[in-house]
């Protein structure tokens, strides 16, 4: 009985902590995404999902941190929002969004917390390590 009674236990514990929260998990596709960039997900925030509807200014801005959004006006996007592996050399964390349309990434960008504006295309890591921002 007793043996019943660990094996229960056991399993218990494995379907609880074993399966982990469906709400965290990283996509393989967002994962790739990202490492094409040279960053690491340390693991994920939240995703929600939202009508792209940004003002011409806001567009450009983004256009700073390499995404245009001029395309997918009016489009429904779910938005990921990942935390980096990497660090800031103050300990801040970073965080990238990864933007999807029609199950399609069309693209991401990276924010420093502490920062103002704070946003970063993926594609400048080199840029962020050259400037002392990141350890």
């Amino acid at each position: 009985m007793n043996v019943c009674k660990a094996l229960f236990c056991l399993l218990l514990i494995f379907a609880l902590d074993g399966c982990g929260d469906p709400d965290k998990v990283i996509e393989e596709s967002h994962q790739a995404y990202v490492s094409s960039f040279g960053w690491k997900i340390d693991s994920k925030m939240d995703a929600t999902s939202e009508t792209l509807r940004h003002a011409p200014e806001q567009i450009d801005n983004l256009k700073v941190a390499g995404m245009d959004f001029s395309p997918y006006q009016g489009k429904e996007a779910v938005i990921t929002t990942y935390i980096l592996k990497d660090k800031q050399k103050n300990g801040d964390d970073m965080w990238v969004k990864v933007y999807e349309v029609e199950d399609e990434i069309i693209g991401g960008f990276g924010i420093l917390e502490g920062w103002d504006p704070g946003l970063f295309s993926l594609e400048d890591k080199e840029r962020v390590v050259r400037d002392g921002i990141i350890r």
